[in-house]
């Protein structure tokens, strides 16, 4: 799938602006300040329906405007355009090949996309929710019922702990809850289980790749409770798990005022040669292994639905020595893909390049 075009209004510093792209690479430069990374977030939202810079999206409306719009014209895809406006009244309208949908989940998988931003360098170093944002994002856009099922989830959880805070806790709320907790989260934990094991195997290749067969890269699902393998997972076995150990620690997270397990506690571990990355690995060997995940990502995507996501790299490769710039750029291949920078030397650059300087916008 490619984009051929986007179209804004009222989107933080645009007031009504379009642009065409071309396939294979597309580069936006300018001065910081201009507006370039706002470009990719407009794209972005078309594709998973919220910013990857921010959850508010009445921060996406432009000063005193009431809505911002945003629309995207796909080729070479199922789908022929995107189109989406929200308003100061919390109100969003979606819109695909024209027709209004009424659930953001129809929305997943439409039009796919990755995005690599500077902060995802932070991805191995920061904490948790970072590299469950990581899954999620993903998993979302390869399936609607895992977005429906993560929805689900949080409503869940944020009313188990209104319960739990309340002086008048009532039991058997909590244990409707837990049984309803366990439904949605075992979908979830099912789904992250078989997409680990899925990008472990290729982001594995791809690090040997970068680091020319010198270091092992291994993901691990971490989850809160134990999850008896056997060698296949099974959602029974995880909800049955599951809701063994919400009843079994009532006491404690009624004391905690706080739901202490499930996916939203969830993590990934990550291991270099066998040793773990956080603890031990140095910054070069993170930021690989990040590149790593990111291209896996990808590469996932495409071999699960046979359509090519679009990559959007915004100022990366500026954080990155010469040497990972170049094995990024390697894996790009067909895939079309945006990058914002403040400078771009053509001529250090073998790939066909549509440049576009926003200072002559």
């Amino acid at each position: 799938m490619e984009i051929s075009s986007l179209y804004i209004k009222n989107f933080r510093n645009y007031d009504n602006f379009e642009i065409n792209f071309n396939s294979g690479l597309n580069v936006i430069c300018g001065k910081n300040g201009l507006g370039k990374t706002n470009l990719l977030e407009a794209m972005f939202i078309c594709a998973v329906g919220k910013s990857f810079r921010t959850s508010k999206d009445i921060e996406l409306i432009k000063n005193d405007k009431e809505k911002y719009e945003v629309g995207i014209s796909l080729k070479n895809d199922i789908n022929e355009s995107v189109y989406i406006t929200y308003d100061r009244k919390r109100e969003r309208s979606i819109k695909i090949n024209g027709f209004y949908i009424r659930k953001m989940r129809y929305l997943m998988g439409t039009f796919m996309a990755v995005v690599f931003a500077p902060e995802d360098l932070l991805l191995i170093t920061s904490g948790p929710s970072a590299r469950r944002k990581f899954m999620d994002i993903a998993l979302s856009q390869l399936s609607q019922s895992y977005y429906y099922d993560l929805v689900v989830y949080n409503r869940l959880i944020n009313q188990k702990n209104i319960c739990l805070k309340s002086r008048k806790t009532d039991i058997l709320q909590i244990e409707v809850l837990n049984e309803q907790i366990a439904e949605a989260g075992s979908g979830i934990i099912l789904e992250r289980l078989k997409f680990i094991e899925n990008i472990n195997e290729f982001s594995g290749e791809i690090h040997k790749f970068i680091t020319e067969n010198k270091e092992l890269l291994r993901l691990k699902y971490s989850g809160s409770f134990k999850i008896e393998e056997n060698g296949e997972y099974d959602r029974e076995k995880i909800k049955k798990s599951f809701l063994g150990v919400l009843k079994n620690n009532y006491e404690r997270e009624k004391d905690r005022e706080f739901c202490l397990y499930g996916p939203h506690k969830d993590d990934i571990d990550l291991f270099l040669n066998e040793e773990n990355l956080k603890m031990f690995g140095s910054q070069g060997q993170k930021r690989t292994a990040v590149i790593s995940m990111k291209i896996a990502e990808l590469t996932l995507m495409e071999k699960l639905t046979g359509r090519k996501p679009v990559l959007f790299l915004d100022d990366v490769l500026s954080e990155l020595d010469k040497k990972r710039q170049e094995k990024l750029l390697h894996f790009i291949g067909n895939i079309q893909t945006f990058i914002t920078c403040t400078e771009f030397d053509i001529k250090e650059n073998s790939l066909n390049v549509n440049l576009i300087n926003l200072e002559l916008k």
